[in-house]
């Protein structure tokens, strides 16, 4: 990214995903915000060359948040993932710029659970992956839904595996 001298590590390229024409490349020691606070990088293809065309961090950011820890895209919405703030934010290009539109946590979340972790997204439905979650046992772990409707995300169900047990790390990925 522009922003990286040649010293840094900002461990840039720690998740990647990919539609189209675009890209999403997150960041998780940037420090803009604080230490390893994390941001992710926004690139588009044009002609024969990608190039960088925004970065993204969290409203909120604070220190040791990883944002950038999982990232998703599809069409112009984006997902981003931040393991140790048990969140994930969504952000919708608007044609001139990419927007923060929502953060994502589940009613249930406790610290730790690590929520955010592992992220997905197609079109208006995402997926965030918590794979301490401890519903069937320690680390048994568990993956949300959310929906978007009527311009807001919403949770719509909580998955968990039907033999779910103890170090499971289920929605690990």
């Amino acid at each position: 990214p522009s922003d990286v001298a040649e010293d840094e590590d900002k461990s840039f390229g720690w998740s990647v995903a990919i539609n189209g024409d675009v890209a999403i490349v997150g960041a998780i020691e940037d420090s803009n915000a604080g230490n390893d606070s994390g941001s992710a990088y926004v690139f588009a293809h044009y002609g024969n060359a990608w190039e960088e065309v925004q970065k993204l961090t969290a409203s909120d950011a604070t220190e040791d948040d990883y944002f950038g820890w999982s990232v998703g895209i599809s069409g112009n919405v984006a997902i981003v993932g931040t393991w140790y703030a048990n969140s994930a934010y969504v952000f919708a290009y608007n044609g001139v710029t990419w927007e923060d539109q929502a953060k994502l946590g589940p009613s249930d979340v406790a610290r730790g659970d690590w929520f955010g972790y592992s992220v997905a997204i197609s079109g208006d439905v995402a997926i965030v992956g918590s794979p301490l979650d401890d519903d069937a046992g320690n680390s048994s772990g568990s993956a949300y839904v959310f929906a978007h409707n009527g311009g807001m995300w919403e949770e719509k169900q909580k998955l968990t595996a039907s033999d779910a047990a103890t170090s499971d790390f289920f929605g690990s990925s």
